[in-house]
This record gives structure tokens, sequence and C-alpha cells, in this order.
């Protein structure tokens, strides 16, 4: 019959502040393409450029807070519910970003 082996310590997880920062650069992110999105269309899609390369810097933020807050997900001494939802909004906002962009690629293909 195997031995079980009991530990009475407490293994204390800590809370990091990377979960709050993934989560609020990827709400960022999110709002920020939804104003870009909102821009183009007041604008009828004759944004100027500069405007345009935030979209794409949104779109790099966004990918940069995805493998971050996956990161922190690995860590086993980690918790909290902001590194879920930070990884979770920053998922979207790269789901988001993406589509928009498979969109423009479509717009000038067909």
């Amino acid at each position: 019959m195997a031995r079980q082996i009991y530990s009475f310590t407490k293994i204390e997880k800590k809370r990091t502040n990377a979960g709050i920062i993934t989560c609020a650069v990827g709400a960022a992110s999110v709002l920020g393409l939804a104003a870009l999105i909102i821009g183009a269309v007041v604008c009828r899609g004759n944004m100027p450029f500069g405007v345009a390369a935030l979209g794409m810097v949104s779109f790099i933020v966004a990918i940069g807070s995805f493998m971050a807050a996956s990161g922190a997900r690995k860590d086993d001494d980690t918790f909290g519910r902001f590194i879920q939802a930070g990884y979770v909004i920053s998922g979207i906002s790269v789901g988001l970003h993406i589509l928009v962009i498979l969109m423009g690629i479509l717009a000038i293909i067909i």
C-alpha cells in the first residue's frame, strides 16, 4: 500500500499587477478600435494615414497584452480574476483587429 504524504504548509499565491495592466490595455485597445471604426464611418473611409496607423499600433499593443496575459496565466503561483479578464479582453481585441484587417483586404480584392 502506498504511503500518503500530507503537507501542512500553506502555499500562498500572489496577486500580480500583470492582470490589471493587461485588462486595462486590452480594454483600451477595444475602445480605440471602436473609435477608429466610428471615425472611419463618419469620414466615409477617408481617414488620414496617421490616424490609420493608430489602428496598427492598437493591434500590436493588443497582441503584446494577450501574450503577457497568457504568460501570467501559466504561472502557478499567481491568481486573480484580472488575469483571466485581461486574457479574454485582449483575445477579443486581437480577434476584432484581425476581422477588420480581413474585411479591408476583402474590400480591396472584391
